[in-house]
């Protein structure tokens, strides 16, 4: 109940906002390349609405950059590592046995980032941006695959909610970049980084998330 509360809150700001002036909003989608510490990569996505506020009463070119977006990061744990799970309730023994962990949880992303745009050309402008992001925990899962001294694997499901199960802290919150092109006043296409400043993980090795993006967005 209070999720969809506070998603009904921000979705309402963001109505209110668009009556003012200087203000676009459209859809954006894109890549995310998950990197957290202490864990490998996965890949994952991005996907949700995206609003600019111009600020031409402070400096032409500034603007408020906010988005609310689907957002699935996750990592998987290198070989041998042990998360304190309760093996024995998986009919597993740990002897001469190797255990990998997947981890797809899903948040509601939240960024907000001041940039500045400049013009280089008649439909061309280039943007930088820059600022915090906050993350809401929504739903996702583990598994794990055990690999015994023969090379036989069997995967199991460690988590049905990782956010529930208190495998992983509901919330998070990092700062983030962006650059980019702005094609005809509507398309723009953009990389980017976030560095995630709190530890998500409940169960074993210290884990904040670092994640390469690469978006598309269509602003009205």
């Amino acid at each position: 109940m209070k999720k969809i509360l506070f998603t009904s809150l921000l979705f309402l700001s963001f109505c209110m906002v668009a009556k003012a002036q200087d203000f676009r909003v459209g859809a954006t989608a894109g890549y995310n390349l998950s990197s957290p510490s202490g864990y490998n990569a996965q890949s994952g996505f991005h996907a949700g609405l995206k609003g600019e506020l111009g600020l031409p009463q402070v400096t032409k070119g500034l603007y408020l950059d906010f988005g609310l977006m689907l957002s699935s990061y996750g990592w998987k744990s290198p070989s041998y590592y042990y998360s304190g799970y309760n093996i024995s309730r998986l009919d597993e023994t740990t002897n001469n046995n190797t255990f990998d962990y997947k981890f797809s949880p899903y948040y509601l992303n939240i960024p907000v980032h001041i940039g500045y745009k400049f013009s280089v050309g008649r439909n061309v402008s280039l943007f930088v941006n820059a600022g915090p992001y906050f993350n809401i925990g929504l739903f996702g899962k583990s598994t794990m695959t055990v690999t015994d001294g023969k090379g036989t694997s069997t995967t199991k499901n460690a988590s049905d909610n990782l956010f529930s199960d208190k495998v992983l802290d509901r919330f998070d919150w990092g700062l983030g970049f962006r650059a980019g092109a702005e094609i005809a006043r509507h398309v723009q296409l953009s990389v980017g980084y976030d560095w995630g400043m709190k530890n998500v993980n409940k169960t074993g090795t210290d884990c904040k998330n670092r994640t390469f993006t690469a978006s598309f967005a269509y602003l009205f």
